[in-house]
């Protein structure tokens, strides 16, 4: 076997791979389709449903202190100390 048939030989077996990672890349032309699962949750536009939503976070995370208080932190940010 010459060299140039081990070459093109190396080039066929890889090309399924070359084609697969085409595949893969993302359409300038048109938006990207996302899974359903990729999603981000709606987010809440009503600020009183997020303090009572963090309220709950709050409630569930007893017995975790670190936790906790991080939300708490977070809560008294987002929900008491308004300019």
């Amino acid at each position: 076997m010459s060299i140039h048939t081990l070459v093109i030989m190396l080039l066929m077996a890889l090309l399924p791979f070359n084609y697969a990672i085409a595949e893969k890349g993302e359409s300038i032309m048109f938006q990207p389709t996302e899974h359903p699962f990729t999603n981000a949750p709606q987010a809440v536009d009503n600020q009183a449903e997020k303090c009572q939503q963090m309220a709950k976070r709050i409630e569930k995370l007893k017995g975790k202190p670190q936790r906790r208080h991080a939300a708490l932190e977070r809560y008294r940010l987002a929900c008491t100390d308004k300019p």
